[in-house]
């Protein structure tokens, strides 16, 4: 199952992350909101949030 990670910053300007499906419904989010990026992927990743990078595309569709 994909599962898509959300981070954002709230209207107070304090950091939140959403856990969400992959047709956008929340599946979970941050009881708490921070003021600091790296203390809400602390969080995020205390809850099962693991960082996959992106990889590179070529032209013809095949990845590097």
């Amino acid at each position: 199952m994909n599962l898509i990670w959300r981070f954002y910053t709230d209207p107070d300007h304090r950091w939140r992350w959403q856990h969400l499906a992959v047709d956008r419904t929340v599946i979970a989010e941050s009881r708490t909101a921070y003021k600091e990026y790296e203390g809400c992927l602390a969080d995020a990743r205390d809850q099962g949030y693991v960082f996959h990078p992106a990889q590179a595309k070529l032209a013809h569709g095949r990845v590097r």
